[in-house]
């Protein structure tokens, strides 16, 4: 008798046990659910806002604001879209470069001009990249290379293929201060260590190159030449993923 109460109240230990277990992956399925629904709300949300003071703006006739919320409406939605996405397409990337330079060009004015040069042999539409790749080495050039330009600050970006055509180039190209030798030296070896400095100055780059490392391998990344008094050139390299090749 005693052993079989005692067999009772394990197996109903048990079935307790496995109720309750049942009830917390209930619970977490409902708050990934509500999560889920929380994270499709907000972009909604914020673009539909977006939109209704843009339309305001525009309305009223102030074109320069409606111009302004349009871009960065533009911006966050490319952004946030790509949180959970690991490629993207070349195309979109420099779109989103563009709309974003755009942006900075509203803040600066005529203290700083762009260019977006793609090669001819390719077709930008037909590549991957990691979304959101390419930006944060546009904004350092400005944020830091075109710091000190008072006036006539120029950035270049030049996609391009390597003479084999195995490798995806961009080169992004301010003519700002430039670094002397010992500065460059220090920025390419905290490439691969980042620097503990008040300001994060290289932590961007430093965040870029190892995404690059991770994702495509060490035999990639970044390159940085510079000269004091010219400007800098950083040149992001990565594999040149042709899509129609790859669904081939």
């Amino acid at each position: 008798m005693k052993i079989m109460v005692n067999k009772l109240k394990s197996a109903e230990a048990e079935i307790y046990q496995a109720q309750i277990r049942e009830q917390i992956i209930a619970n977490q399925q409902q708050q990934m659910e509500l999560k889920l629904l929380a994270n499709q709300i907000n972009p909604h949300f914020l673009y539909n806002t977006l939109e209704s003071i843009r339309m305001k703006a525009f309305v009223e006739g102030n074109k320069d604001v409606a111009n302004a919320i349009k871009l960065l409406s533009k911006s966050m939605r490319y952004v946030l879209s790509n949180t959970q996405t690991a490629s993207t397409t070349l195309d979109k990337e420099l779109d989103y470069i563009s709309t974003y330079l755009a942006i900075k060009k509203l803040r600066f004015g005529a203290r700083i001009s762009y260019d977006i040069k793609i090669d001819s042999q390719l077709e930008p539409s037909n590549y991957h990249i990691l979304p959101v790749l390419l930006q944060p080495v546009v904004e350092n050039a400005i944020s830091h290379g075109l710091e000190d330009k008072a006036e006539d600050g120029h950035i270049i970006l030049k996609v391009h293929p390597s003479k084999d055509k195995s490798l995806l180039c961009a080169d992004i190209f301010d003519n700002g201060s430039g670094m002397s030798r010992a500065k460059l030296k220090d920025v390419i070896k905290h490439l691969s260590t980042p620097a503990k400095t008040p300001d994060n100055h290289g932590i961007g780059l430093y965040n870029i190159n190892n995404r690059i490392h991770l994702f495509y391998g060490l035999e990639y990344g970044i390159t940085i030449r510079s000269k004091e008094n010219f400007g800098t050139c950083v040149t992001v390299t990565i594999p040149l993923y042709n899509i129609m090749e790859d669904e081939g």
